[in-house]
């Protein structure tokens, strides 16, 4: 099919929806619903192509190329403004804090406990372990042994209070929760697909500049061979015999035909008995050639139609 310059461009349909298209962009807020959008626009850019391309070979490489813009899409570069969202709930717990006076406790124990012992490990060190057993005896009835036990107790007392201390369970804290949510950026979408689509164009005017040079190459052929100056003579007179109007000159320059067939080798065969194979036989009131058959080396090129007559 020749070159056509009335083609509109994909680029200049789509300029024309580019405002419906940011607005239907802008308020998809979802890259998902951004890509059926876009996909749609695909589709009625290419029925509108379609519409003022009338070659077909030109609108199959706009729809292979439109197929992969479409496979492409997600992964156009959408993102835009990020907002993070925090909430808080009641679920959470933070991590348990030890009271400070449990430490208190457990230092004044150690204290406690420390006065107590010392005595008693300074006194049988000094001693015999006899003599110890028997101080150890009659330090029953002594007022410091006395002390000394009301010192290990206390002591303790206070690592009991300092692990009850510790033992506390962990405060409860309001539980953080935090959301991220991502915009889509209605033009930097559009500016990624209006890319696409001129690449697209970029390559549909190549296959239009590779056809219009096509087209020109096979200017005065026939079937991709060059007209031969017989063919154009005999072309030429046939033209001019259907533009004289003179019936007798027409007849004269249809008997050419044959002339150039005959150079050809291939015979115009008129009905007989004996060529009547190679004719299709159709009613009529008088017997003769409609059209010759035409033959080449006693083959059959072509059939010839004839009437057999009913007189």
């Amino acid at each position: 099919m020749p070159y056509n310059n009335s083609v509109m461009k994909l680029i200049e349909l789509l300029e024309k929806d580019k405002e419906n298209l940011l607005t239907e962009l802008a308020s998809a807020k979802k890259a998902d619903k951004a890509i059926r959008i876009l996909e749609n626009e695909l589709d009625r850019l290419l029925m509108t192509y379609n519409e003022t391309c009338r070659n077909e070979q030109e609108q199959d490489a706009a729809a292979r190329m439109m197929q992969a813009v479409r496979l492409s899409l997600p992964l156009i570069d959408s993102a835009g403004e990020t907002k993070v969202w925090e909430s808080e709930g009641s679920s959470g717990k933070s991590k348990g804090r030890i009271n400070p006076l449990a430490f208190i406790f457990i230092a004044g124990a150690l204290v406690l406990c420390g006065f107590g012992l010392v005595p008693l490990i300074a006194a049988a060190a000094a001693a015999g372990a006899s003599e110890a057993a028997e101080a150890a005896g009659e330090a029953g009835k002594n007022p410091d042994f006395l002390r000394i036990i009301a010192l290990e107790l206390g002591g303790l007392a206070a690592a009991v209070i300092a692990g009850l201390l510790m033992r506390r369970p962990a405060r409860k804290e309001p539980k953080r929760t935090r959301q991220v949510e991502t915009s889509i950026d209605a033009g930097k979408i559009y500016r990624s697909f209006r890319n696409a689509i001129l690449s697209v164009d970029q390559n549909l005017d190549e296959i239009r500049s590779q056809e219009k040079w096509k087209s020109r190459s096979e200017a005065g052929t026939i079937e991709g061979r060059k007209v031969s100056s017989s063919e154009l003579d005999l072309f030429s007179d046939l033209l001019a015999a259907a533009y004289s109007g003179d019936p007798e000159y027409a007849l004269e320059k249809i008997e050419n035909i044959k002339y150039y067939l005959h150079r050809q080798q291939i015979e115009a065969v008129d009905y007989s008995s004996e060529t009547a194979k190679y004719f299709d036989m159709m009613p009529g009131q008088n017997a003769g050639t409609i059209r010759p058959a035409l033959v080449a080396d006693g083959s059959l090129l072509r059939k010839g139609i004839a009437s057999a007559g009913t007189k």
